[in-house]
């Protein structure tokens, strides 16, 4: 007996407003995919458009201003810290209007940045003002249990700076990994920039990292007369004598802190010293770089902080006259 044309009808349209919903189905998915891939696309350039920002800055002032506006796009509020002694002290601040910049944070009153300071790792904290201190939580106006980052920044093994960064204002939600991303750029930035001597900047509104120091003593005295081979050669030079003796002040950091004490570095460290200078000396001690001990320079400014008399009596000093300025 043959369906009811009213059944047949009722059927075929409920076929039909099936095959509408998956089609429906279908394209909304399709137009989600499309949205999200546009989005990615947007997110992964604005990164990279802010990693290249940074890796041309061709000063310190400049690569911290670019870090912290580059930053300020996948955070709401950020700041930027300066590490010298026992104290961080603010050098600029980003989304904060009428914000101070001249305060200061004791770290024996900021467990938070000191635990960033000693892991030379980000640390996530809450608006405490017993965990982030009360000039931090004061100065950058923060709301109780409001979520902060700090990102260290690190030059040669020691934490130059701290960026601050938290959601408050965010037009949209804050990305802690991006912004960490960009603090590994800057630190590459840094090292970069500290291998090579360093331009002068106006006073007003400088960042002074500790970079900035030693630079100086590693650029010889007629660089400018050199050829770019030369230069090379010394930049390269420079380069290898860091790795030298980084790789101690990972390995060795227990026997060089005792020696630190003892101010006898070079006697703790005697045998892994000498080896290093003659892994360095092979390499370079007959080069166009022979003219200056940057094994020497490297050695002084890692492990001994500038201080001579904490190498020891026993130390040989420089395989050469250092020529530098």
């Amino acid at each position: 007996m043959a369906e009811p044309l009213n059944d047949i009808v009722q059927k075929a349209l409920a076929e039909a407003a099936e095959r509408l919903q998956k089609e429906l189905q279908t394209a909304q998915d399709q137009a989600a995919e499309e949205a999200a891939r546009s989005a990615r696309l947007a997110a992964t350039e604005a990164l990279n458009i802010a990693v290249r920002r940074i890796r041309q800055a061709s000063s310190i002032t400049e690569i911290g201003s670019a870090l912290l506006e580059t930053a300020g796009a996948w955070a709401g509020r950020v700041a930027l810290f300066v590490h010298k002694g026992d104290s961080l002290s603010c050098w600029r601040t980003l989304g904060l209007e009428g914000a101070p910049v001249d305060f200061r944070v004791a770290l024996s009153e900021a467990p938070a940045l000191a635990q960033a300071i000693e892991t030379r790792e980000a640390v996530i904290s809450l608006s405490v003002r017993d965990h982030l201190s009360a000039p931090l939580v004061d100065g950058m106006r923060l709301e109780p249990q409001e979520k902060v980052y700090l990102f260290p920044l690190c030059l040669r093994q020691s934490v130059v700076a701290i960026l601050y960064a938290d959601g408050v204002g965010a037009a949209r939600e804050m990305l802690p990994a991006a912004v960490e991303a960009l603090c590994g750029v800057a630190e590459l930035a840094l090292e970069a920039l500290s291998s090579r001597p360093l331009p002068r900047e106006p006073e007003d509104g400088r960042l002074d990292l500790p970079v900035a120091r030693p630079a100086p003593r590693q650029a010889p005295t007629d660089w400018d007369k050199m050829s770019a081979e030369e230069r090379d050669t010394h930049l390269r030079a420079q380069r290898f004598a860091r790795v030298l003796l980084a790789d101690l002040q990972l390995y060795r950091s227990q026997e060089i802190r005792e020696g630190k004490k003892a101010r006898d570095i070079y006697g703790r460290l005697r045998d892994e010293i000498d080896k290093s200078r003659e892994v360095y000396l092979r390499k370079f001690g007959q080069s166009a770089a022979a003219g200056v001990d940057y094994f020497h320079l490297e050695l002084l400014h890692t492990l001994a902080e500038n201080q001579d008399e904490l190498l020891g009596p026993d130390y040989p000093g420089p395989a050469v006259a250092v020529a530098v300025e």
